[in-house]
């Protein structure tokens, strides 16, 4: 039996999900974004997982490839940030009445993008805010190699290519590609930091965050993290 189109995207189920957290105008607005952006988390989970396989199977047509749907996915992100500035300060402070201890901070699939690109950082599984699935989730994540491990495999593969004097060739070369593609995802999801910042300080200023964060204070600290470091300090060798 023919599934219709909305059996197969399973559009009653989802169509109702949008919890009304508060009596304003905006909550189906911000809610539904949000839970845009955790579907759009699953999928760079999912094309980072394959980049990390690819890798680690010298596959770098294939991890390429995926990590060039990485790049577009947060370019994604970073475009659905202008949606959520029409929300305006005054309405959005309804909303956060409403959400009480909920944050942001607390998305483990937020910190599984950051532990599977090489961005480890075990004291989440302390600090965080997580239910007992996501917290294991998390905790296999930590044990699991990363894309930059998959990177490193696929060097030693190689007999340790020197990538300044591939790049000082000025020559065509499929690491070099693989570099730079790793490094669009690292710049991307950074400049989605930081549009992120400018959003949240637009609508909140200088007040504490919700989930007990210091708000922008706290995001601007993460503005100079990155995944992929020894590919910006490759630069700095030219």
């Amino acid at each position: 039996m023919t599934r219709l189109y909305g059996e197969i995207l399973r559009l009653e189920e989802l169509l109702d999900m949008q919890e009304a957290v508060a009596d304003v105008h905006d909550t189906l607005f911000f809610i539904t974004v949000h839970q845009v952006h955790e579907l759009w988390f699953k999928v760079l989970l999912h094309e980072l997982e394959a980049a990390r396989g690819r890798l680690f199977a010298r596959d770098v047509p294939g991890a390429v490839r995926c990590l060039g749907r990485v790049r577009a996915v947060e370019r994604v992100l970073v475009e659905q940030v202008d949606a959520l500035e029409t929300i305006r300060a005054r309405d959005f402070l309804d909303i956060r009445d409403s959400l009480r201890a909920s944050s942001g901070m607390q998305s483990a699939q937020f910190r599984e993008i950051e532990f599977i690109s090489g961005l480890r950082d075990p004291a989440w599984l302390e600090q965080g805010e997580f239910t007992p699935a996501e917290r294991e989730r998390l905790r296999r994540r930590l044990a699991e190699p990363t894309v930059w491990d998959g990177f490193l495999a696929l060097l030693e593969a190689r007999g340790g290519p020197d990538l300044v004097a591939l790049m000082r060739a000025r020559a065509d070369s499929d690491l070099l590609a693989l570099a730079e593609a790793m490094l669009d995802h690292d710049e991307t999801f950074a400049l989605w930091r930081s549009r992120h910042v400018l959003m949240v300080e637009r609508m909140i200023g200088a007040k504490a965050g919700t989930g007990g964060s210091t708000g922008v204070a706290y995001l601007r600290s993460t503005l100079t993290r990155r995944f992929f470091p020894a590919l910006w300090d490759l630069r700095s060798e030219l």
